[in-house]
């Protein structure tokens, strides 16, 4: 036992008798393939050895598996001195026949107090245990972030480019029937004091901004845009309405224009106009559409710094919070909820890592868009600027937080969401990366009012 000890690279500079005392008093264990070394809620009351076998560990969240790591020859784990691990958190199979020893919790006491060398090793193995599992969640985490970001432009992007897709195919269709309808205007007789009188009052109506409609006004005006042409001879001339309703064309714009020509000219003067009108605003469609994708890219690049330095850097807090909400905002659109900003005109410039703060951004705003109710949900983003610190209060009308939870939300691996939505690693990140600015965050919570304030000094190291 004591050669086999040996052999566990890390018990090395362990003195022989306290190897002695280990051999002593451990217990062996043979685990045949496809057995557990633990499952899932089992005690964890016994520090282990692995003296033969490897074990896969796993994780089952809504049924489903998920690998996270091996257990091989000649490691330890269990229960380590000083752990406060009461029960296990996922599963670990053995992939061969194994041969594990066994010490129970009862020894640890003795361990502890008679055998320095050996709780050192042990404990330095829990921090590196400790480490290893919190980069893995980590990891998680930004991917689960990564995961919710890609999803989100896909969908935000996806709405744009299939409206210019569609605009652009309409342009096609729309250019192909117009060497019909131009024989008919180059056959017209006026002069240039009408041609100009039109010129100037279709452009005038393509580019002025009206109010808007209500929904009974354009009703009204489609009835009477419908009377006035049940007289008129022109081809199609029902299939104008809509158009001409839209650029708020009424009857006495129509009598206008055919005031100033002559009987015969009016129709294909017309179906010049509301060609002129279908091309301007399908050319304004598209031109909406890519500034929508340009302002997202812009977005994504203010919100990953992209092409800029990420160290410590004078930043500007509002792009950081609206590069973030842009990057949200499908998930708000998604169910109607209300975003109020109320940003402090006087913010100056603050010294941070505008990455790191971005996250930030992302876990409180993605947090609280979880918590809003399903109707009436209301998000308030406010900011306010002192001397030497600046504010951020990020609120929703949520349910709220029970005060059993409100103390512990800040630990890591805690989380009040339901299983495989949350890795409890969110808020930890967000006060660890707050701290790194010499900052602070806290929250407070009712019922319909939940509040998390973020202050960070302006130059977290002034001279």
């Amino acid at each position: 036992m004591i050669e086999a000890l040996n052999d566990f690279s890390k018990l090395n500079n362990v003195p022989e008798a306290q190897l002695q005392w280990l051999s002593k008093h451990m217990e062996m264990v043979d685990i045949p393939k496809g057995g557990f070394l633990f499952q899932k809620g089992s005690p964890i009351d016994h520090l282990m050895l692995i003296f033969e076998g490897d074990f896969e560990l796993y994780l089952v969240n809504n049924n489903s598996r998920k690998a996270f790591g091996r257990l091989q020859k000649h490691d330890i784990t269990g229960m380590l001195p000083f752990s406060r691990a009461k029960q296990a958190t996922g599963f670990a199979v053995a992939r061969k026949p194994a041969k594990v020893g066994k010490l129970h919790r009862e020894k640890m006491r003795e361990l502890i107090r008679d055998h320095y060398e050996l709780t050192e090793v042990l404990v330095h193995e829990m921090n590196n245990r400790i480490r290893n599992i919190t980069q893995i969640e980590v990891q998680n985490e930004k991917l689960i972030a990564l995961g919710k970001l890609s999803a989100g432009l896909a969908h935000e992007l996806n709405n744009p480019a299939s409206a210019m897709v569609r605009s652009a195919s309409l342009l096609e269709q729309h250019l192909m029937g117009l060497p019909a309808d131009f024989k008919r205007v180059i056959k017209i007789k006026t002069d240039d004091a009408a041609i100009d009188a039109v010129n100037d009052f279709m452009y005038q109506k393509l580019t002025e901004k009206p109010s808007e409609l209500t929904l009974l006004e354009q009703n009204i005006l489609e009835d009477e845009l419908y009377d006035w042409f049940s007289d008129c001879s022109l081809d199609d001339k029902y299939d104008l309405v809509p158009l001409l309703v839209e650029y708020q064309f009424n009857v006495e714009d129509l009598q206008f224009v055919k005031s100033l020509l002559r009987e015969e000219d009016f129709n294909p003067v017309l179906k010049w106009i509301v060609q002129n009108m279908t091309t301007n605003k399908t050319v304004t469609d598209i031109k909406e559409a890519s500034s929508r994708i340009e302002t997202l890219i812009q977005s994504v690049k203010t919100y990953s710094y992209m092409d800029q330095s990420l160290d410590f850097q004078w930043l500007d807090l509002h792009q950081g919070i609206q590069s973030t909400l842009n990057v949200l905002n499908h998930k708000l659109r998604k169910v109607g909820h209300e975003v109020v900003t109320e940003f402090d005109e006087a913010m100056p410039k603050i010294m941070g890592l505008p990455g790191e703060l971005n996250q930030v951004w992302t876990n409180l705003i993605d947090n609280a868009i979880d918590a809003l109710p399903p109707k009436g949900g209301r998000l308030t983003i406010r900011t306010k600027a002192t001397e030497n610190f600046a504010y951020t209060y990020v609120q929703d009308n949520g349910h709220g937080i029970a005060q059993e939870h409100l103390n512990h939300i800040f630990e890591p691996f805690y989380t009040t969401k339901e299983v495989g939505k949350g890795t409890g690693l969110g808020l930890d990140v967000t006060q660890k990366i707050i701290k790194q600015h010499n900052g602070q965050v806290k929250a407070t919570s009712k019922p319909g009012e939940t509040i998390f304030e973020v202050c960070l000094p302006i130059d977290p190291n002034p001279e």
